[in-house]
């Protein structure tokens, strides 16, 4: 069976790539070197802010730099691409448009796996970059199967940005305690599930120890979606 290469579109930001790899490789079943999955990994982090552009078009457009990105790695002879970068996924379709290798969709595997994991699941909340948010991308996916969306209030996604941007990619403290809040406030709404929409969140996750079934984390989701795509196994853990 010919070796099935993972190409990670990555930068976006560098430490989310970094655990996305991370994570690929702990949830692997694998006893040995051999039986991971080959990585081409591009952490190209100067590719300009997706937020920034999709909030004001007069800002650096990212997605010229991503498509070069997806060529070069499509040149390495990878057999999928993923983008370790929910809010990138507003370029999705025009940069799976510009190669001919399939880029593992990060929206739609957390969405399925909150169908397939989530009891009786009627409704997700979702926090994301508001990027993310004022695109539509996760509410027009999660219309899409069939279910009701909510996304924090104005206030409480001023709060989420200042965590994604001053806080996580800063490299200063995160304040667990408004985190938490945010969380909450959604579970007020009648959410089942809270997405981990953004990929810095999915390290607050991993920092923090959360284990809760009714958050999910879309970062775990895309590992999960790239080692069964490259042909290998899921930890049963």
């Amino acid at each position: 069976m010919e070796e099935k290469i993972l190409g990670v579109l990555g930068g976006v930001g560098p430490l989310a790539t970094i655990y996305f790899a991370d994570l690929v490789v702990k949830m692997t079943q694998a006893q040995t070197d051999q039986e991971h999955i080959a990585m081409v990994i591009l952490n190209h982090a100067s590719i300009p802010d997706r937020t920034a552009y999709i909030l004001d078009k007069t800002k650096p457009n990212p997605l010229p730099v991503m498509i070069r990105d997806a060529k070069v790695l499509e040149e390495d002879n990878c057999s999928y691409i993923v983008i370790p970068c929910n809010t990138a996924h507003y370029f999705y379709d025009e940069i799976q448009k510009s190669i001919g290798i399939p880029i593992i969709n990060i929206l739609e595997e957390t969405v399925s796996y909150c169908e397939k994991t989530i009891p009786s699941l009627k409704k997700i909340g979702i926090l994301a970059t508001e990027g993310t948010i004022k695109s539509k991308a996760y509410q027009n996916i999660i219309e899409k199967h069939s279910l009701e969306c909510a996304v924090p209030s104005e206030e409480d996604q001023a709060s989420l940005m200042n965590i994604i941007y001053n806080q996580v990619k800063a490299g200063r403290e995160v304040d667990i305690f408004e985190f938490h809040r945010i969380i909450g406030e959604l579970k007020k709404q009648g959410c089942d599930a809270v997405v981990l929409g953004c990929t810095e969140l999915s390290i607050i996750k991993k920092d923090f120890g959360i284990d809760r079934p009714d958050i999910v984390d879309s970062m775990e989701c895309l590992a999960r979606a790239s080692i069964l795509a490259c042909g290998k196994k899921l930890k049963e853990n």
